[in-house]
Order: structure tokens, then C-alpha cells, then sequence
């Protein structure tokens, strides 16, 4: 600003004096050097913080949103995608299979086909139900009553299933396998194994815990 204030100065009428300067030549001079147009040099000054606070308080309050909402519809687990579960009804309950034992009334996926079978073991009888969705997603369950003086080694990561104590097992790679043992009042023993066949829906340890709380 002081340069331009200089030049303003020097800018007399007699400057052009003999420079080879036309009438219309000094008037245009004149006039940038003498006008207001100094004010190109600011800039103008909007104000950006208010927008800025809008925006952010914005994406943090949909942030929130998102979270939540998933968490609530079982989206969202920790730092899992948790599968969605179904609602499977107690019609579903396979008519073979006694009624000492619970059932599951949630699953990972829509059940297309149920079959069932029994086999033995030192412990006595087990009873096999195999659910199984549209893309061979498969839950194999099995159902054992054992003597309550009888100690079962459960080997793998303990866990805790509504109060009962278990052991759960993971396996890695393609071809992963859940595998989830629970045995209630000392009497009951459960184990539930999942393998995702051709879908993309896999379990945590998480999933498969609120399966098995869901026996009824």
C-alpha cells in the first residue's frame, strides 16, 4: 500500500510531459493510479468456522447413528460384523428329538432343510439335528444327557454360556469351521458347530454364544 500511495505522488500531470503519451492515454493512467481500486487487494473474508462446526456436527451425529442402529440390529460387534439372525419358531423343533432337551430359536441364516439322526458313545446316546440354508450353510447340533459324576475334559478356549460352563473352538482358512460345547446342570451336554458352506457369513465367538443362549 505505502508503493502505491509513492506512485500516486509521483503520478503529476507533468510526468507525461514529452513521453509520447496521448490525452486518452494520461486520462486512463490517471484514473487506475488515482482510483480505489486498491481494494482488489483484500480478500473477502467469509466466514468458514460456522459451516465448518455445522458440517462436523453433522457427520458425527450420523457416525453415532450408524453405530448404534448396527449395534442394536446385530450388525455391529466390537470390531465384528455379526451375522443377523433369524427367528426360528418352536414348530421347527425336530419331533424326534427329546424333550429334556432345549432348542435353538435363532440362527444365521433361513433354514431350507432339517434332518436328524442318533449314534452312541461311552457317554450314551446322542441325538444329531443338521440345519441347513440355501447356500449349504450348515449348524450341526447334537443333544447328550450324561451322568453327573461323569468329568468331561473341555479342552478348547473356556467360555461362559448363560451361566453354564463351555469350551469354544475356532478354526482357520477357507474352509472355517465354529465349533461351541456347553453342558447345563451338570446332566446336559450341547455342542453346536457351524460351517458357512458357500456363503460369505462367517461366526465369531460372540455369535455363536448368543446362538446357544437362545436354546429354549
Amino acid at each position: 500500500m505505502d508503493e502505491l500511495k509513492h506512485l500516486r505522488g509521483l503520478m503529476k500531470e507533468e510526468t507525461f510531459k514529452d513521453r509520447g503519451f496521448t490525452n486518452k492515454m494520461r486520462e486512463n493512467i490517471m484514473n487506475e493510479i488515482h482510483s480505489k481500486r486498491s481494494r482488489s487487494f483484500t480478500f473477502n473474508k467469509k466466514p468458514i468456522l460456522a459451516p465448518f462446526m455445522s458440517f462436523l456436527f453433522v457427520a458425527v451425529c450420523l457416525s453415532l447413528f450408524v453405530y448404534f442402529g448396527g449395534t442394536q440390529l446385530g450388525l455391529i460387534d466390537g470390531n465384528n460384523a455379526s451375522a443377523p439372525f433369524y427367528q426360528y419358531e418352536a414348530k421347527d423343533r425336530p419331533k424326534s428329538l427329546s424333550a429334556e432337551f432345549k432348542f435353538l430359536t435363532k440362527a444365521p441364516f433361513e433354514v431350507a432343510e432339517v434332518t436328524t439322526k442318533t449314534s452312541e458313545d461311552s457317554s450314551g446316546k446322542i441325538e444329531w439335528v443338521t440345519l441347513t440354508g440355501e447356500e449349504r450353510q450348515t449348524i450341526r447340533l447334537s443333544f447328550q444327557s450324561i451322568d453327573p459324576s461323569e468329568e468331561l475334559t473341555l479342552s478348547q478356549d473356556p467360555v461362559e454360556v448363560g451361566g453354564s460352563n463351555g469350551s469354544y473352538y475356532e478354526s482357520e482358512g477357507p474352509a472355517k469351521v465354529n465349533r461351541l460345547i456347553w453342558i447345563e446342570g451338570g446332566t446336559i451336554k450341547y455342542e453346536m458347530e457351524y460351517l458357512p458352506g458357500g456363503s460369505d457369513v462367517t461366526l465369531s465367538k460372540k455369535d455363536m454364544i448368543k446362538m446357544a443362549e437362545s436354546f429354549r
